[in-house]
């Protein structure tokens, strides 16, 4: 019983916390790949509705996958056949590349507004800010990397 409730509290936490987060997160990022493509925000009711749906399927499949390894580690990535792992890996990395975007675009606005207003504190803590995205981006992918191949070797099986 204790596990069933420990089972459910972490289910919850997970929709909860995640969820709307990465809902948002992939929201925010469509509309600025959309401006970027156009030069005009998402106005478009149809295509915001399906991003919408996409977005809310993201941030369900995420806090799952967040739930399951939080119950029960990080091999739960690494189950079932290898088209479900690719699938659910590329689900993670949409959403990976939904937050930098959104990222860059909250800190390069910042930087627009440091210089609409002649502050040079927000132009360099936006800029360092910038910098530090990038330093995680670089770490984050070389420990994918580095991860995959200890998989394909067989360490992690």
């Amino acid at each position: 019983m204790k596990d069933l409730l420990t089972a459910a509290a972490v289910l919850f936490g997970s929709l909860v916390l995640f969820l709307p987060l990465t809902a948002m997160t992939i929201i925010v990022a469509a509309d600025t790949v959309w401006i970027i493509g156009t030069s005009a925000p998402l106005q478009n009711d149809l295509v915001f509705a399906a991003v919408c749906l996409l977005a809310l399927g993201f941030g369900y499949v995420t806090a799952m996958e967040i739930c399951r390894v939080r119950l029960h580690g990080f091999d739960q990535l690494h189950r079932g056949t290898r088209s479900r792992r690719l699938a659910r890996h590329g689900v993670l990395g949409v959403v990976a590349v939904a937050a930098a975007i959104a990222l860059c675009r909250i800190l390069l606005e910042a930087i627009s507004v440091g210089f609409a207003n002649d502050d040079p504190e927000i132009i360099g803590l936006a800029v360092a800010g910038l910098l530090a995205l990038s330093w995680v981006g670089v770490r984050s992918l070389s420990a994918f990397r580095a991860g995959i191949r200890r998989f394909q070797n067989g360490a992690a099986k």
